[in-house]
């Protein structure tokens, strides 16, 4: 899609954890007031343990919106767990010509997804809320990404300091998931890049330990930068997760920001993963232009 074009048709799947099914009817209710039609399958109010359904029938039905030419934006009921499951089924299939200008936009468990379409087609994939989230609530942010405005524009802090500007590409999403993919062949390494991490309800120990793993896997070894967004209920009374990004940051020798309002805490942004973003240490800004 052109920055200019503006969003008429959305495919709404479940590649992860099911969901009340009342919370997706107020956020289609939402999006209908705002003239924009919805799409989706029978499929997605499924279960299967803790998942929308099997993962087959969960592939089926992302290939589905994905494939629909009609289908200009493609969302995402909820995260939880189980998009990992999905990728062994998306990779029998070509998607380079069907995701050309198709927006795809979710956060947390979503990442597994972004990680596989990004390493295998480059495709830019929005870090931003899933329809049943309280956050999908933020009218201002959903008509901007109608719109298709999903430019990042953020004052930051910083935790190491390093080259006064830095431009590069954008990736990363939920840390914890992000360490997960680690050893798989659905996350290639982040050379070059400003890596991007946010995560909610883990110990400083336990970042620290999922970095180290993404250093060690070879991941993150030769990234550029770490930006850091939402971290929620991170920190413990003796070490915060601040310490580990320092740690991590001198060993990795790259500069470390914090203060972007995008994760698990909250979205008063979006990240566009696999754009190129900025860093300015002077100005104490992020962006990425829309």
């Amino acid at each position: 899609m052109k920055n200019t074009d503006k969003i008429k048709t959305i495919g709404i799947t479940a590649p992860a954890s099911s969901f009340k099914k009342d919370d997706l009817l107020k956020t289609t209710a939402f999006l209908h007031k705002m003239g924009i039609k919805t799409l989706y399958t029978n499929t997605i109010f499924k279960k299967d343990g803790f998942n929308a359904g099997t993962a087959k029938e969960r592939s089926r039905d992302l290939l589905k919106a994905i494939n629909d030419k009609n289908i200009e934006a493609v969302l995402f009921a909820r995260g939880g767990y189980g998009c990992s499951q999905i990728l062994p089924y998306l990779e029998k299939k070509d998607l380079r010509t069907s995701l050309k200008g198709k927006l795809l936009m979710g956060y947390s468990d979503l990442t597994s997804l972004f990680c596989y379409l990004y390493s295998k087609y480059g495709k830019e994939c929005v870090y931003g809320p899933n329809v049943t989230s309280h956050y999908f609530k933020n009218k201002g942010l959903i008509k901007n990404i109608m719109g298709s405005k999903t430019g990042t524009s953020q004052k930051i802090k910083v935790i190491n300091k390093g080259p006064a500007r830095i431009k590069a590409p954008v990736f990363g999403g939920c840390l914890s998931v992000l360490a997960s993919m680690a050893g798989t062949p659905y996350l290639k390494p982040l050379k070059g890049h400003i890596f991007f991490m946010e995560d909610t309800n883990e110990a400083p120990y336990k970042i620290d330990r999922m970095l180290t793993q993404l250093i060690q896997s070879g991941i993150i070894k030769d990234i550029k930068a770490i930006a850091v967004g939402a971290m929620e209920n991170c920190d413990s009374p003796n070490i915060g997760w601040k310490d580990v990004v320092l740690r991590v940051a001198k060993e990795l020798n790259v500069p470390a920001i914090y203060g972007i309002n995008a994760g698990h805490a909250g979205f008063g942004t979006v990240i566009r993963l696999g754009a190129v973003g900025t860093i300015d240490l002077n100005k104490k800004e992020f962006k990425i232009k829309d």
